[in-house]
């Protein structure tokens, strides 16, 4: 299994913790109450957020995927009302 972790960047503003792919004029409005450009310009840029990939991979263990969906044919095809029709009949 391959972990994939993109850059994420932290907002900028003190105490935020806000951290994201980009930090968006959204998230200046409604947090901070004032747009992307002025908050930038009033705390600086977004710095980049690094990962320690040992404790991601440790953070994890124990996580079981999700099993596939059978979508081989719909529910409704002759093929699946003769295979239910075959597990009831077995009971």
């Amino acid at each position: 299994m391959t972990i994939i972790i993109r850059s994420t960047v932290k907002c900028p503003y003190p105490n935020c913790g806000h951290t994201g792919d980009v930090i968006t004029n959204l998230h200046c409005r409604t947090a901070h109450d004032m747009e992307r450009k002025e908050l930038f310009g009033k705390y600086g840029k977004p710095c980049g957020v690094g990962f320690d990939m040992t404790a991601a991979k440790k953070n994890l263990e124990g996580h079981v995927t999700a099993q596939p969906l059978n979508i081989s044919y719909p529910s409704d095809s002759t093929t699946a009302k003769d295979m239910r029709s075959s597990r009831n009949n077995r009971k």
